[in-house]
Protein backbone atom coordinates (compact mmCIF):
# COMPACT_ATOMS: atom_id res chain seq x y z
CA UNK A 1 0.00 0.00 0.00
CA UNK A 2 3.13 1.97 0.10
CA UNK A 3 3.95 2.77 -3.41
CA UNK A 4 -0.14 4.20 -3.74
CA UNK A 5 1.10 7.34 -1.97
CA UNK A 6 3.11 7.90 -4.57
CA UNK A 7 0.55 7.86 -7.46
CA UNK A 8 -0.78 11.01 -7.17
CA UNK A 9 2.78 12.59 -6.49
CA UNK A 10 4.06 11.66 -9.74
CA UNK A 11 0.74 12.65 -11.62
CA UNK A 12 1.19 16.20 -10.28
CA UNK A 13 4.77 16.23 -11.13
CA UNK A 14 3.89 15.13 -15.07
CA UNK A 15 0.93 17.26 -15.14
CA UNK A 16 3.59 20.13 -14.23
CA UNK A 17 6.23 19.15 -16.38
CA UNK A 18 3.81 19.23 -19.55
CA UNK A 19 2.37 22.50 -18.10
CA UNK A 20 6.10 23.79 -18.35
CA UNK A 21 6.40 22.28 -21.76
CA UNK A 22 3.64 23.83 -23.15
CA UNK A 23 4.27 27.38 -21.71
CA UNK A 24 8.04 26.81 -23.04
CA UNK A 25 6.14 25.84 -26.88
CA UNK A 26 3.73 29.05 -26.76
CA UNK A 27 6.18 31.24 -26.05
CA UNK A 28 8.92 29.91 -28.96
CA UNK A 29 6.01 30.07 -31.11
CA UNK A 30 4.75 33.14 -30.11
CA UNK A 31 8.64 34.42 -31.03
CA UNK A 32 8.31 32.75 -34.57
CA UNK A 33 4.81 34.28 -35.27
CA UNK A 34 6.47 38.09 -34.10
CA UNK A 35 9.19 37.86 -36.59
CA UNK A 36 7.11 36.63 -38.82
CA UNK A 37 4.65 39.18 -38.31
CA UNK A 38 7.49 42.29 -38.54
CA UNK A 39 9.38 40.53 -41.51
CA UNK A 40 5.56 41.09 -43.36
CA UNK A 41 5.63 44.36 -42.30
CA UNK A 42 9.13 45.01 -43.69
CA UNK A 43 8.04 43.30 -46.59
CA UNK A 44 4.63 45.52 -47.29
CA UNK A 45 6.60 48.54 -46.47
CA UNK A 46 9.39 47.99 -49.02
CA UNK A 47 6.56 47.13 -51.63
CA UNK A 48 4.83 49.99 -50.99
CA UNK A 49 8.08 52.16 -51.53
CA UNK A 50 8.60 50.58 -54.97
CA UNK A 51 5.22 50.91 -55.88
CA UNK A 52 5.79 54.62 -55.04
CA UNK A 53 8.86 54.25 -56.72
CA UNK A 54 7.08 53.13 -60.23
CA UNK A 55 4.33 55.70 -59.95
CA UNK A 56 6.20 58.84 -59.71
CA UNK A 57 8.69 58.18 -62.68
CA UNK A 58 9.03 60.00 -65.77
CA UNK A 59 7.55 58.59 -69.04
CA UNK A 60 11.62 58.60 -70.30
CA UNK A 61 12.65 56.53 -67.82
CA UNK A 62 9.72 54.32 -67.93
CA UNK A 63 10.80 53.59 -71.48
CA UNK A 64 14.28 53.23 -70.99
CA UNK A 65 13.50 50.27 -67.95
CA UNK A 66 10.96 48.37 -70.66
CA UNK A 67 13.91 48.85 -73.37
CA UNK A 68 16.12 47.35 -70.51
CA UNK A 69 13.73 44.42 -69.20
CA UNK A 70 13.09 43.46 -73.04
CA UNK A 71 17.08 43.37 -73.61
CA UNK A 72 17.60 41.41 -70.82
CA UNK A 73 14.40 39.16 -71.68
CA UNK A 74 16.01 38.75 -75.24
CA UNK A 75 19.39 37.87 -73.38
CA UNK A 76 17.64 35.28 -71.08
CA UNK A 77 15.46 33.87 -74.29
CA UNK A 78 19.34 33.63 -76.24
CA UNK A 79 20.46 31.82 -73.20
CA UNK A 80 17.85 29.53 -73.34
CA UNK A 81 18.16 28.64 -77.09
CA UNK A 82 21.96 28.43 -76.38
CA UNK A 83 21.32 25.45 -73.77
CA UNK A 84 19.16 23.80 -75.72
CA UNK A 85 21.40 23.18 -78.55
CA UNK A 86 24.18 21.98 -76.65
CA UNK A 87 21.49 19.87 -74.85
CA UNK A 88 20.25 18.53 -78.66
CA UNK A 89 24.00 18.61 -79.52
CA UNK A 90 25.17 16.01 -76.25
CA UNK A 91 22.04 13.70 -77.45
CA UNK A 92 22.85 13.82 -80.78
CA UNK A 93 26.11 12.83 -79.89
CA UNK A 94 25.16 9.78 -77.40
CA UNK A 95 23.02 8.44 -80.18
CA UNK A 96 26.01 8.40 -82.76
CA UNK A 97 27.98 6.54 -80.22
CA UNK A 98 25.23 3.87 -79.36
CA UNK A 99 24.50 3.40 -83.47
CA UNK A 100 28.53 3.03 -83.37
CA UNK A 101 28.63 0.42 -81.18
CA UNK A 102 26.07 -1.31 -82.50
CA UNK A 103 27.76 -1.94 -85.78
Amino acid sequence: MVGFEFIPIISLCISFVAVILTYVDMRRRLGQEQEFSKSMANLVNTLREELKLFRNPSTSNNIERQKLLFKKEQQQWTQIKDIAKAIGWVMEQAENEEDEEEY
